[in-house]
């Protein structure tokens, strides 16, 4: 696997400013109802698994997995075709799933992911409390990962308490904030196309032999989300 030079680690996690200053919120979503709100959100995948919980005096997005014979799945939560934007902040509140097997994700990813250069550019957490910046990048050449050479932090809580996840993305690249800190920069121009949000809950197949399936449910929960450009 290929690493880019270009991903810097920020070498002390610091507090930044806050990206959101001078910026106009032009997209959110609190999630306190009991129903996707269609206006702003496609699902993709097993529509049943998305559901509202309460959380205090508001709720929060619920998004699980279907049991089935093979586990192979993937759950979307995605604003393509309905928003999207070239550059800004992008943040969402989440509380990622505990087990090993399955993944949340917090994406923003190129409306046209396949044409290239598009990219992907997520938190992804793979329980066991592990989460990382990620990036996944389509060139004429074909496809190449942007991945920290070691962990941004030990965690202990991202599966029992809310974190906030960002991502700035401007003309210079990608900044990932981890409640509201900055923790990792990918340095890359190319990537200029209008760009949606996505959550996502899924298994893949070489997931598979890592999911006990009499843990679940192990769900993620989404507690609001918000962009500014």
């Amino acid at each position: 696997m290929r690493f880019s030079a270009l991903l810097l680690l920020v070498g002390t996690v610091a507090f930044a400013a806050d990206p959101s200053i001078g910026k106009k919120l032009v997209f959110s979503d609190d999630f306190n109802g009991d129903k996707i709100d269609e206006a702003k959100w496609n699902v993709i995948g097993a529509r049943e698994v998305f559901t509202f919980v309460k959380f205090g005096k508001g709720s929060a997005l619920r998004i699980g997995l279907k049991v089935k014979d093979d586990m192979i799945q993937n759950n979307v939560l995605t604003t393509r075709g309905k928003f999207s934007q070239q550059f800004g902040y992008f943040e969402a509140s989440m509380r990622m799933n505990a087990g090993d097997g399955h993944a949340g994700t917090f994406r923003i990813i190129t409306d046209d992911e396949k044409t290239p250069p598009s990219i992907t550019a997520s938190f992804h957490g793979t329980g066991k409390e592990r989460v990382s910046p990620w990036a996944r990048g389509v060139m004429e050449s074909g496809f190449q990962d942007f991945r920290p050479d070691k962990p941004v932090g030990k965690f202990t809580d991202l599966s029992r308490k809310f974190h906030t996840y960002g991502i700035l993305w401007t003309e210079k690249g990608f900044t990932w904030y981890m409640d509201g800190k900055a923790v990792h920069k990918l340095e890359r121009k190319e990537f200029v196309r209008p760009m949606s949000l996505a959550f996502t809950h899924r298994i893949e197949e070489q997931d598979r032999p890592r999911l006990v399936v009499k843990s679940l449910p192990d769900d993620v929960d989404v507690d609001w989300v918000k962009v500014w450009k």
